[in-house]
């Protein structure tokens, strides 16, 4: 079954318009994103026990922490962080249409 064909069928199925349904199925993706990006930073937090990427930077000036390894989860905490905020931006214009 193809996705129009798919669209179509369940639109039917939960009495939903088609683009609203795509729509809240989109929102529903970009949440999810949002929590599995959430979930690696707080991954990342116990890892180093830390609260902040700040803080991680500042174990890595100090050298508390191995360089390599924890500065490729800064940058994956700041890329998160990033990625996060673009998604937010994304699911609060499609909210206002």
């Amino acid at each position: 079954m193809n996705v129009k064909m798919l669209t179509s069928s369940l639109s039917q199925q939960v009495g939903l318009p088609e683009a609203e349904l795509v729509r809240k199925r989109l929102l529903a993706y970009i949440q999810n994103e949002i929590r599995l990006a959430k979930l690696e930073i707080a991954n990342i937090r116990e890892r180093y026990s830390v609260f902040s990427k700040e803080e991680l930077y500042q174990a890595i000036k100090d050298g508390y922490a191995v360089e390599h390894p924890v500065w490729e989860d800064y940058i994956i905490w700041k890329n998160k962080l990033a990625h996060i905020a673009n998604l937010r931006q994304l699911a609060t214009s499609q909210e206002q249409c």
